[in-house]
């Protein structure tokens, strides 16, 4: 019974401290010379990794990324990931990749990543410029309000953006 009184007092206090505000950060995308300034959500539960470098990936919508990216890319997002449409430009060719995902409403799933060529994150009054980081084009919106445009894995804001191999040093053969 004491137990429960503890869990639901550190439950209220916990609850009472974590503020709306400290749940966003602002990202700065750069592309091409060209920049895209968007508003993010913190999730602790983007895990999302680019399957061949390790790197942390950013979700963003489609809607925020058309002044940077090509739209015969952004217009035929599902024909790309399906196979049936090839990009043919060398430079989009060596940037994009894709991003298998699992969430609760669809399993196996892909996103069109791309990396950038800069990325800035501000949060609490710190500015962080991140180089391994992929961002992922989501299709539609993240939000029905438009309060945030794109999804930040909370180990990208803690500077842990890469995925760390150091375990295959153990591997005995």
């Amino acid at each position: 019974m004491i137990g429960l009184i503890i869990l639901s007092i550190s439950f209220k206090l916990i609850k009472n401290r974590l503020k709306k505000s400290e749940m966003f950060c602002n990202v700065e995308i750069e592309y091409n010379e060209k920049i895209t300034k968007i508003r993010a959500i913190i999730d602790s539960g983007n895990l999302l990794k680019d399957p061949i470098t390790g790197s942390s990936v950013i979700v963003v919508e489609r809607k925020k990324l058309v002044e940077m990216i090509d739209n015969k890319i952004l217009d035929n997002l599902e024909n790309i990931i399906s196979g049936e449409y090839e990009i043919i430009d060398e430079e989009y060719m060596s940037k994009f990749r894709l991003i298998p995902f699992s969430s609760l409403g669809k399993q196996n799933g892909m996103l069109l990543g791309f990396k950038p060529d800069m990325l800035r994150i501000e949060f609490d009054d710190i500015q962080r410029k991140i180089d391994k980081v992929i961002i992922a084009i989501y299709d539609k919106d993240i939000t029905k309000n438009d309060e945030y445009s794109g999804i930040v894995g909370l180990e990208i804001l803690e500077g842990r953006s890469e995925i760390n191999y150091e375990y295959t040093k153990n591997i005995k053969t």
